[in-house]
């Protein structure tokens, strides 16, 4: 089955989808249902772990994307963010941890050593409903590593698969999102997103 997945144009952009796509396979089975449902599927942002943000964005901002001053803080877990955005393009997170002590409790610096900082560690595809998506998934033998995160209606409601595995540590997620007329990130969702970093596919 040919799998409908967003093209935006931009070289760098492409290929780093592409190749989260041909080593995630909960994306491919997230991609085969919107083909099956005659749904397009909207990549609502990009998640990049490096070392160093400053450096790590550089060849995003030649390309269009356009600091905003959007920064998310999560000091109980060790790490920070900071958001770009482009127009047509999904927004790009791009996260690290804390310089010094406080950044000893995060799991990224390890992730980054293993895999490096130039592929993605997850996409999150926005959808309308996402309990109804977490069930087509599931029955299709997605593994999930924990239940939805935010109350039905909230401005922001996300959920995160079990990690795909490479050399025997957990690799890559897909995150399906459900936005309530809100682009923004806010910190409450951050234990689930380290949870879906360490829960391995079963």
């Amino acid at each position: 089955m040919n799998l409908s997945i967003p093209v935006y144009g931009d070289p760098l952009v492409d290929q780093l989808i592409a190749d989260y796509f041909d080593e995630n396979e909960a994306s491919r089975v997230c991609a085969e249902q919107h083909l099956m449902d005659h749904a397009c599927m909207v990549i609502d942002h990009i998640t990049l772990r490096c070392a160093d943000i400053a450096s790590r964005v550089t060849p995003f901002l030649t390309r269009g994307y356009l600091d905003r001053g959007e920064v998310v803080e999560y000091p109980t877990q060790g790490w920070w963010a900071r958001i770009y955005r482009k127009e047509r393009y999904p927004a790009l997170f791009i996260d690290q941890a804390y310089t010094g002590s406080e950044g000893e409790k995060s799991i990224i610096p390890h992730w980054v050593a293993k895999f490096g900082d130039q592929c993605l560690h997850h996409i999150a595809v926005r959808v309308d409903d996402i309990e109804q998506w977490k069930k087509k998934l599931e029955k299709l033998g997605t593994e999930f590593s924990g239940e939805v995160i935010g109350h039905l209606g909230t401005r922001l409601r996300q959920i995160f698969t079990a990690s795909e595995v490479r050399d025997g540590e957990p690799y890559s997620v897909l995150e399906l999102i459900e936005r309530n007329g809100y682009d923004g990130f806010y910190p409450e969702q951050a234990d689930s997103l380290m949870q879906s970093s360490t829960k391995i596919k079963s």
